[in-house]
């Protein structure tokens, strides 16, 4: 199997010759090959002008190491730009440079309130649930309609799925109350979904946090996939795996947190915990609970990695 079969037969639920493996992003290209990436600001300077075939091409020359070395089954192209102009070209670069070799996917940051960030922005969300639902709604269908959009645009330019990107809790809890997500979230991200799966791809959500007593709700809304499984946020893939294994493709809970500090047994411990837990049965993407982060020593990834390699075959 090359990397687009084997993606493609874990979205579906079939066997594989063994478990696929990526991450959602490679911020660690210094560490690993002494490249970077271009920074955002500039291709989308060079968009549209003579100069972006060379900036796209020294992109893509870091995802080409990234195969080649690590054997990723998938390239994750970022959501960019709010226009999703750069986005959808390289998507199409994408599909064109890799269609035989793996598959290519892309985040869309979806149409829900997620977690607020900075300064007093929780506070302000808080006082708008009760004192301003029917803002928070309208608001809700401004942020669904702009999400499906891009969703579109995305897969005509080539995403083969989309990560909807949203973090919905700290390491103790969801960020409202369930009954509150039940009004505010979970049906727009029912809609979401739906949509998605109206253009032909499936939908895998990113949320770090401890999502227990929400979880059902967000099965509930038809999601394909769910990334990140915190451990820091007391997500335990076992039981993950139980209760959801038969309808999600479930992807990460390697301890993010252990990579910082080269700790050997605790990583692999980490690493193998996922694998014997997840494995069975399939529809498994073997990743961190996050990212391979800037900064991250690259003989984390490498032990990580290795204890992989030694589990990966069905």
């Amino acid at each position: 199997m090359n990397g687009r079969e084997r993606m493609q037969a874990v979205l579906d639920g079939r066997p594989t010759d063994r478990i696929p493996h990526f991450e959602m992003v490679f911020a660690i290209p210094e560490e690993a090959f002494g490249l970077s990436w271009p920074t955002t600001e500039e291709m989308n300077d060079a968009l549209g002008t003579d100069r972006f075939p060379a900036v796209a091409e020294r992109y893509f020359h870091i995802w080409d190491l990234v195969l080649d070395t690590y054997d990723w089954d998938c390239v994750p192209i970022p959501h960019f730009t709010h226009d999703g102009e750069l986005d959808c070209a390289m998507i199409r670069l994408a599909r064109e440079r890799y269609n035989d070799r793996a598959m290519v996917c892309t985040y869309n940051g979806d149409g829900t309130f997620w977690m607020p960030l900075g300064g007093d922005a929780m506070m302000e969300f808080s006082i708008r649930l009760y004192e301003d639902r029917e803002g928070l709604h309208r608001e809700a269908e401004e942020r669904l309609a702009r999400s499906i959009e891009l969703a579109k645009r995305q897969v005509e330019a080539g995403a083969e799925f989309i990560f909807l990107n949203s973090d919905y809790a700290y390491n103790d809890s969801p960020y409202i109350s369930p009954k509150d997500f039940s009004e505010i979230v979970t049906p727009y991200l029912k809609r979401n979904v739906e949509a998605i799966h109206a253009l032909g791809v499936k939908a895998i959500l990113h949320s770090d946090g401890d999502l227990r007593t929400i979880l059902d709700q967000l099965v509930s809304t038809g999601i394909d996939g769910y990334q990140s499984i915190d451990p820091q946020g007391n997500m335990d893939i076992a039981e993950v795996k139980r209760q959801y294994g038969d309808r999600l493709v479930l992807m990460g809970n390697v301890k993010t947190s252990l990579l910082q500090d080269v700790v050997e047994e605790e990583i692999r411990a980490s690493a193998r915990y996922c694998l014997e837990n997840a494995k069975p049965g399939g529809r498994y993407i073997f990743s961190t609970s996050n990212c391979l982060f800037a900064g991250m020593p690259l003989e984390s990834y490498h032990i990580m990695l290795d204890e992989y390699r030694r589990y990966a075959a069905y």
